[in-house]
């Protein structure tokens, strides 16, 4: 019995302590959260690149890029490596700080801008290339049409509404941060679509490790 009184004290404490983290999580502001998660030594993706983005990188258009919520920089500084003219946006100064520092162990420049994407004015007929990584914000989308020069394109992989559905433990379950069947294909009508698949994957990138469900995107805007 005593045994048992034991058990059932260490789980309550347990539980308790859980709902006061995720209390204090949610109590923070969306920087400081990020700030959170990037604040440590190893880099929470990895530092290669999306491999989407490792596999069109011959198709994209060469010239000025603008990497929404950048993270930590690796496809920033991948794409910099490849030639491109690289401006990278994050929320988080920790995130910018540690792209900065991988920028400088490849051997590759990357302007940072430290700014809130739902105020950030990415301005018009402004960019070559812009690219959306697993942060998903379809209030920004037409922005992105907007700043994309005539030609330019845009590629996006983010996790579906059947993400959920594999039993992952990463990646959101919110189904506004989840993309639904051909809403892209919806949004970005006025544009060519020149890839759209979406798919099951299996992602190696730090913590996004393990089975998938994704929709990539390449979509072109008309010169």
């Amino acid at each position: 019995m005593k045994k048992s009184v034991v058990l059932i004290a260490a789980l309550l404490f347990i539980a308790g302590t859980c709902v006061l983290a995720q209390q204090k999580w949610q109590s923070r502001t969306t920087k400081e959260r990020w700030d959170q998660k990037y604040n440590r030594e190893m880099y929470v993706y990895g530092k290669e690149p999306v491999a989407f983005l490792r596999e069109k990188i011959g198709v994209l258009k060469k010239g000025k890029a603008l990497v929404l919520a950048m993270g930590e920089g690796r496809n920033a500084v991948y794409l910099a490596q490849n030639g491109f003219d690289v401006t990278g946006v994050d929320i988080s100064e920790a995130a910018i700080d540690k792209c900065r520092k991988l920028a400088v162990e490849r051997g590759a420049t990357v302007s940072t801008v430290v700014a809130d994407l739902t105020g950030y004015d990415m301005g018009t007929a402004r960019y070559d290339l812009i690219t959306d990584f697993y942060y998903y914000d379809k209030s920004l989308f037409p922005k992105v049409i907007q700043a994309l020069k005539p030609g330019g394109m845009f590629i996006l992989e983010q996790f579906s509404v059947d993400h959920p559905k594999r039993g992952g433990k990463f990646g959101p379950r919110n189904p506004d941060y989840l993309v639904k069947p051909n809403e892209l294909l919806e949004i970005f009508s006025s544009l060519r679509i020149l890839h759209y698949e979406d798919t099951v994957v299996e992602l190696d990138e730090g913590m996004h490790k393990g089975t998938a469900a994704v929709v990539r995107l390449i979509a072109q805007k008309n010169n």
